[in-house]
């Protein structure tokens, strides 16, 4: 059995990755770094898993058409890697649920329009979604993880999204430095977890599309607070708005759970494990 992904060497692709590794030996992996445009040779596959994507607001916003362009273009290329009868799992994200009160359910429909700031990532995404139930209604086998905010160990050197951003102040200037008040409010799922909901999914869900989320419900300010007490960093808050940032992220993964019951790492443990990896990026042993 062959199964091919992209985004292999990004925070989700690298430990779902890590999880075939450990968990399916028979499996032959196919590593994509990030496209299917230079990946000439891609061999066709039993299972695909398109993981590709600007994770960060920062890099998705500053390359808007390459944020539409991978959803879209890469997307359909990577279907014609999928053998006959093979199956096929796009990651996609809860910022398609975007103007629409939280939690959200799978049913739920966003609201924002193309002209809202992070259009480029949230109409990508459910552009893809709409070429995967295209497929889909060809025979594809198609399965959509909506990713809320993962996190964890595998991240690069200056990673740019919230959680890490608190983790790299904490470690390299002690101080965490909010842009605003902190009362935006998010559900944050530990990377393994991520995976291991995601690998479950492919090979054995009966729905089409999941919410993939954790259970660590919190704030910003809240969760600047507890890196600061991992780290002993301190907390200054900011005045400043975040442009398109939603004020909730929080999905409903009830779905999920009836099928695939499991025990969640939790936040604190989960933030304890992605300092001590981050001490290895910034060289430092965080005192």
């Amino acid at each position: 059995m062959k199964l091919l992904i992209t985004g292999a060497y990004g925070l989700v692709g690298n430990n779902i990755c890590k999880l075939l590794e450990c968990d399916y030996p028979e499996i032959e992996v196919t590593k994509v770094k990030c496209d299917m445009a230079t990946e000439n040779n891609a061999p066709y596959a039993d299972y695909v898993i398109f993981a590709s994507g600007y994770g960060q607001p920062a890099k998705f916003m500053e390359n808007k058409l390459g944020t539409i362009n991978l959803n879209t273009l890469e997307l359909q290329r990577a279907f014609h890697c999928l053998k006959p009868g093979g199956k096929f799992l796009f990651v996609s994200t809860s910022e398609v649920y975007s103007g629409a009160p939280s939690p959200h359910k799978e049913t739920d429909i966003g609201t924002t329009t193309p002209q809202h700031p992070r259009a480029c990532y949230i109409e990508g995404k459910r552009c893809g979604e709409a070429i995967c139930m295209a497929y889909k209604e060809q025979g594809y086998d198609v399965k959509i993880a909506r990713l809320a905010l993962a996190y964890g160990p595998g991240t690069k050197k200056g990673d740019t999204r919230v959680l890490n951003k608190f983790i790299e102040q904490a470690l390299t200037t002690g101080e965490i430095v909010l842009k605003d008040a902190g009362s935006a409010e998010r559900t944050y799922l530990y990377v393994e977890d991520a995976a291991q909901m995601m690998l479950d999914i492919l090979f054995k869900g009966k729905e089409v599309v999941y919410n993939v989320g954790g259970e660590s419900y919190t704030n910003i300010l809240d969760l600047s607070m507890k890196i600061g007490e991992l780290t002993g960093a301190s907390i200054k808050l900011g005045n400043d708005t975040l442009l398109g940032a939603p004020s909730s992220v929080r999905v409903c993964i009830n779905r999920i759970n009836a099928e695939f019951p499991r025990t969640f790492v939790p936040l604190d443990e989960g933030l304890r494990r992605t300092i001590e990896y981050q001490k290895t990026l910034y060289c430092t042993d965080g005192t």
